[in-house]
């Protein structure tokens, strides 16, 4: 039988690059740092919701470590946070959860429904990173001049926004 501090539970977010994309190109801007940082905010609330008995805390830093640490420990003052940059080298803990979320976002990425009808044959998309050559590949066959990218294409991206500079219709407002 296991003692509850033996027990380790772990929770992704998934965010669509749709999500991304709109977060990152609305009029207010709303970064990738914000975003990131109010994830791991839902995060580590979440678990508490559940009832988990959170007492430390460990972040990979996004931006600044001491302005980041900063903030997380005025929304959670009970909880012992430490945020650093390289964490998940130096903290087993948030190595484990870079390998979650990496397993995560693979997943995602490999079982990707098209709403746009798209064949997933052969996994003709890549990895869905900018610089993987199957991704800049699907990138280029798969824009649209007027109306840019399916859903799978983060619009931020610059590896997006140069082929749309080259590629697409330029439009004057």
């Amino acid at each position: 039988m296991c003692a509850t501090e033996d027990i380790l539970g772990w929770i992704v977010e998934i965010l669509s690059p749709t999500v991304i994309s709109n977060s990152m190109l609305r009029r207010t801007k709303y970064n990738l740092n914000a975003l990131s940082h109010d994830c791991a905010i839902g995060l580590i609330q979440k678990a508490l919701d559940r009832g988990v008995n959170v007492r430390e805390v460990y972040v990979d830093t996004v931006g600044d470590p001491m302005k980041y640490q900063t903030k997380l420990q005025g929304i959670f003052p009970e909880i012992d946070i430490t945020v650093a940059k390289k964490a998940d080298a130096t903290y087993s803990i948030v190595g484990a959860a870079s390998i979650c979320a990496k397993v995560a976002r693979d997943k995602a990425v490999k079982n990707w429904v098209f709403p746009e009808g798209i064949s997933t044959e052969d996994n003709a998309y890549g990895s869905g990173y900018p610089n993987d050559p199957a991704t800049k590949n699907f990138m280029a066959n798969n824009m649209d001049k007027v109306f840019g990218f399916p859903q799978f294409v983060r619009f931020s991206w610059s590896t997006a926004a140069l082929i749309l500079e080259k590629n697409a219709v330029h439009v004057s407002w």
